[in-house]
């Protein structure tokens, strides 16, 4: 199943130096080169328009845009266009998001996709956009600038994301659901709330200016409804939207639960949390670990079941939830995580207390 999720009449996406179309969105690359990357939309006076490529490109490509005109909800927004943009190049796959990003690039297209020819494209969408009034686009494949300015998208994201945390579910009359896994996933839904980011890391801000600015078609905004049950995340009219979308396979979803009705999850999660009979407890593995988990699986070999179906006990979500005060709410939260990956481990050290990490082993370190 193939949809257009940029609409050609608000975003200007055409150019001479790579064959483009919507049809190459969700191309799968299984050889070529990878490139590592980042990308980072922020807000900013524009002295001089145009495209700076910095470096020679040869295993990281960090996409840096400064725009002019927006606000900084905007310029979250306008960060998605990246990935599909550049999914839409013939021979070029776009995974993830944020500061871990991929790009491969299959061996035919490689001479045609340049820093240059990359520049020159999101430069002409991002400009395409009628709010925006200036564009600098930085393509940066030097070692040590890289390294920096992918400092410096982390710091920006993080604060993003600290405040998205203090707006609530109950704050807001309406969710959003995402849609963009479709090409690969045709009976897949995200819903993203202000306590829940996707999976792969967006966030409701992102995902409610990117409705917004009316420059991608794959968010769109879903209302409330009644409310089911308020620890667990069930709300009537996402549950008949929801129906809707996955064409009846999927029913009811509880946006905080992993036991009951999960979230679907779509592809790139960052990490998945699953749930441990013998220990009536939770596990998080994350996508760098390459160990078996508890339940003797490895994250790709969960990841292949669950792709795109609700799978009780299963479920992809992203670092920002884990930080949520909506994770697992209804399930007990933090209380009943039992065992998380080595990287996770590093990662809640930063924000949880001792009295609930003592609890929770990792490769290497039981809990007391």
């Amino acid at each position: 199943m193939i949809e257009r999720f940029i609409d050609p009449d608000k975003i200007d996406a055409d150019s001479g130096c790579i064959q483009m179309d919507h049809i190459f969105s969700g191309e799968k690359v299984r050889d070529g080169k990878i490139l590592h990357g980042f990308e980072l939309a922020e807000t900013g006076r524009v002295e001089k328009e145009g495209v700076e490529v910095a470096g020679i490109c040869e295993d990281r490509m960090g996409i840096h845009a400064i725009v002019e005109g927006i606000s900084d909800d905007s310029a979250q927004a306008i960060e998605s266009l990246f990935s599909e943009i550049i999914s839409r190049m013939r021979g070029v796959e776009y995974r993830f998001r944020k500061e871990n990003v991929l790009i491969a690039v299959s061996d035919e297209s490689l001479d045609s996709f340049t820093p240059e020819c990359v520049g020159k494209i999101l430069f002409k969408a991002i400009k395409s956009i009628r709010a925006v009034r200036k564009v600098r686009i930085r393509i940066i494949c030097d070692r040590d600038e890289f390294e920096e300015a992918k400092r410096r998208a982390e710091e920006v994201h993080a604060e993003r994301e600290r405040r998205s945390r203090d707006l609530k579910d109950e704050d807001v009359q309406e969710f959003y659901i995402c849609e963009s896994c479709k090409v690969y996933l045709p009976y897949h839904a995200c819903i993203i709330t202000p306590e829940r980011p996707s999976p792969c890391g967006t966030l409701y801000g992102e995902a409610k200016s990117a409705v917004e600015l009316e420059v991608v078609g794959y968010y769109s905004s879903a209302e409330k409804g009644e409310v089911i049950d308020r620890e667990k995340g069930e709300y009537r009219k996402i549950n008949e939207e929801i129906e809707r979308r996955t064409e009846s396979r999927v029913k009811r979803i509880r946006i905080h639960s992993i036991l009951e009705h999960p979230p679907l999850t779509g592809n790139f999660a960052q990490a998945i949390v699953f749930y441990i009979p013998e220990k009536d407890g939770f596990g998080i593995v994350d996508r760098s670990f390459k160990g078996k988990t508890p339940l003797g699986l490895r994250f790709d070999e969960m990841e292949k079941f669950i792709l795109g179906t609700q799978a009780e006990g299963f479920a992809g979500i992203s670092f920002a939830y884990m930080k949520s005060g909506g994770f697992l709410r209804g399930e007990g939260g933090w209380k009943r995580v039992v065992w998380v990956s080595p990287g996770i481990y590093e990662f809640i050290r930063t924000f949880l207390p001792e009295k609930i990490l003592k609890n929770i082993s990792t490769e290497g370190r039981r809990s007391s």
